[in-house]
Formats: structure tokens, sequence, C-alpha cells
């Protein structure tokens, strides 16, 4: 029996942790919050790091209001929402200084 037939039979076994992965977070755990967002728009987390991150500490992950989410959330994270139209369209057109669309913190 393979190891992908097994827990398709037995689906609330947890499965084992892919090594890789414990090692991408233990090198995100290893960041101070401002070197996570520094890697974070140098665009060298992963979609697993951001998310593990994301989810841990939401209140260190910037977000940006994108004028379609709740307000009382504080706005879409930024690494999420810089795939939204709004974002992608105000990043196609050269801007002074920092982003306008940036919440502070």
């Amino acid at each position: 029996m393979s190891d992908d037939t097994f827990y398709d039979t037995f689906p609330a076994l947890a499965r084992p942790r892919d090594p890789q992965l414990e090692a991408e977070l233990q090198q995100l755990w290893a960041m101070s919050p401002d070197e996570r967002v520094a890697a974070m728009r140098a665009e060298r987390l992963t979609l697993h790091q951001l998310s593990a991150w994301s989810a841990r500490h939401p209140d260190q992950v910037p977000r940006i209001l994108t004028g379609s989410g709740n307000l009382m959330s504080g706005g879409e994270f930024e690494w999420i929402a810089r795939y939204t139209p709004e974002i992608a369209e105000a990043n196609d057109t050269p801007r002074r200084g920092p982003s306008a669309t940036r919440s502070p913190g």
C-alpha cells in the first residue's frame, strides 16, 4: 500500500511533515518582523511561509486598504492584495515617494 492510498483510507491521521516545508518555517521564524516584511516585499518568501506568518502573526503582516474589503478588518494582507486589479493597476503607473496604497505599519 502506498502512502497516498494509506492516507486516503485514513484521512483523519496526520501526514508526516515535509522536511523542506519545516526548513522554510525555521528560516521564517528566525527572521525579525522587519526582516520578514523586507523579504516579503522582495518576493523572497514562499506561499507556505506567507500563509504561516499571516496565520501566526496577522498583526505583523502589512495590510493594504483595497476599498473592497471590510473596513473593520484593517484591509487585505499586502502579499495577497498586490494581485487585486486595484493594486496591480496602481503599480503599473510610475509614482514618486512611498506607495499611496500601503497602510502605515
